[in-house]
């Protein structure tokens, strides 16, 4: 099924016209690998845009090396038609997936082969000496990429890679050995692969997904294990999450085993006879709360190898915070480079495997702004009642018909509905589709009043009362996830009196309120 689904959308994204551009040799280095400059695009995102979409369209192929050889290093980016990288809170890199067409996938039979993914983290892949992904001078890259225009512009521009590679004839590639990708999801083989921590879940401030989450998978599907077929060392990994994420574990379980605590011996996981071998965490730049697109995920240490055995299973969790705010469409992945059959490496039962890791980069420009630094809208605290026609507000032209605080020169005052009552809210933006179309989505998420600051990337975050999210409202292609194919949302009619502020999750910008008063 998510075969079938990723295939439908790609039907649904061929109206998008791309070409790939040729790679440019940038330098080569006199160890003999190559430093070589890839883009893919133009990309035409569409104003408002949060769609999953798909490269390798109409038999455009995405840009790769042309000859047999090995890949050791990828770094992603995203830059307008200048060669500028946008700011992360008008328009970001949601997430990107690389996948191999010419190879099928070790976690998700069905699927080709994905052997690099990233995000708003913009984590950069890298596979120590003397390993490398082994790329067939046939093979076909795919891409599915989420670009996530938070405002109203559109935006037009270019997905970059930079990639290292290592020809195999030559004298370094002679020496070089393959390891395959392990992709490791906490929600693995959906086409959007994702989960919500609420405020308040968990316990101290931290939830687990999906050891804390009440009925995470249906039946006895464990999608985020893996058996190992076979016996083998891993090489590297390095996790994905979004703001708020704090780390991603991976572990080996083996049946059977006995784990006991003791000085310089396995670091127990959190099931039955398994040990953690790795978590890579999510660090914040400049000592900030964990609610924000300004961080760098850690990847494991470049001597880091871990011996596994056939029948041993490898088993991934991630943690967000919960104290501060609610996380919506959170992800936990880590990919992991195994090299099949070898010998090396240390066995995780017997000895603690090093949890010592890099960031893979520094603080980035375009997460400067941070937001909430000076009034930027109305204060509805300030404001009188107001009215919504019918008890309905409409969204429309990224503005919300009563209510709406974008701007201090044209705000509206806070619709007021008595307690026990509820507002509709009706996603206006767009027509509901056909397959081949989507809608503008939008959601409505309560944040913490007054909510009038600017917008940055941890501004406004979802931490407001009454705790509310009506999901992403609108209409996506056939097999979207990220829709929740709704037009309309109605407030919880339990709320207490009060004003309410909300924002939009997918364009921060728009801000709103209501009020309830005594019955």
């Amino acid at each position: 099924m998510v075969m079938k689904r990723v295939l439908i959308c790609v039907l649904a994204a061929a109206a998008f016209a791309v070409v790939t551009q040729p790679a440019s040799a940038a330098s080569s280095s006199k160890s003999g690998v190559q430093h070589l400059h890839f883009r893919y695009g133009p990309l035409n995102i569409r104003p408002g845009s949060n769609l999953i979409e798909y490269g390798n369209r109409a038999n455009q192929l995405v840009e790769k090396p042309s000859e047999d050889g090995y890949i050791t290093r990828i770094k992603p980016n995203l830059v307008d038609m200048k060669g500028r990288i946008p700011p992360t809170y008008k328009l970001h890199l949601h997430h990107g997936v690389f996948l191999n067409l010419g190879n099928g996938d070790a976690t998700s039979p069905g699927l080709p082969e994905r052997f690099f993914a990233t995000g708003e983290e913009k984590t950069i892949f890298s596979i120590p000496k003397p390993y490398g992904y082994f790329n067939k001078a046939t093979d076909r890259w795919f891409i599915s990429y989420m670009i996530h225009d938070l405002t109203n512009n559109g935006f037009k521009g270019y997905l970059t890679y930079d990639v290292d590679f290592v020809p195999a004839k030559s004298k370094l590639g002679r020496k070089m050995r393959p390891v395959k990708p392990v992709w490791m999801d906490v929600e693995n083989g959906h086409a959007y692969p994702v989960f919500d921590a609420l405020r308040g879940s968990g316990t101290n401030g931290k939830f687990t997904f999906p050891d804390q989450a009440q009925h995470p998978y249906p039946g006895t599907s464990q999608p985020n294990q893996w058996t190992v077929p076979y016996s083998g060392t891993l090489v590297g990994t390095a996790g994905h999450l979004h703001p708020g994420g704090l780390y991603d574990d991976l572990m080996v379980v083996r049946p059977g085993a006995t784990v006991t605590r003791k000085k310089g011996g396995p670091i127990p996981g959190d099931v039955p006879s398994s040990v953690r071998i790795f978590r890579s965490k999510a660090v914040y730049f400049g000592h900030r709360a964990p609610v924000s697109w300004d961080l760098a995920m850690t990847g494991t240490d470049p001597k880091w190898r871990v011996h596994v055995r056939q029948g041993d299973i490898l088993r991934i969790t991630t943690t967000y915070e919960t104290k501060l705010a609610s996380w919506y469409e959170g992800m936990g992945i880590m990919v992991a480079w195994i090299a099949p059959n070898a010998h090396g490496g240390t066995d995780p039962f017997a000895k603690a495997v090093s949890q010592k890791g890099y960031i893979t980069h520094g603080h980035l420009k375009e997460n400067d702004v941070h937001g909430a630094t000076a009034p930027a809208v109305a204060n509805p605290l300030s404001l009188p009642n107001g009215t919504a026609p019918n008890d309905t507000v409409k969204i429309e032209n990224f503005k919300y018909s009563s209510g709406d605080l974008s701007a201090r020169g044209s705000s509206k005052d806070p619709p007021t509905i008595k307690q026990g009552q509820s507002l509709t809210f009706i996603n206006a933006d767009g027509p509901p589709t056909t397959p081949f179309q989507f809608q503008i989505s939008h959601s409505v998420t309560a944040c913490a009043a007054p909510c009038d600051l600017n917008t940055g990337v941890s501004y406004p975050i979802a931490n407001g009362l009454g705790g509310f999210d009506s999901g992403q409202l609108g209409f996506g292609p056939v097999g979207s996830t990220a829709f929740n194919n709704k037009q309309t949302w109605t407030t919880p009619d339990n709320l207490s009196p009060g004003t309410y502020t909300f924002f939009c999750r997918v364009h921060p910008f728009m801000r709103g309120s209501f009020r309830v008063a005594p019955d």
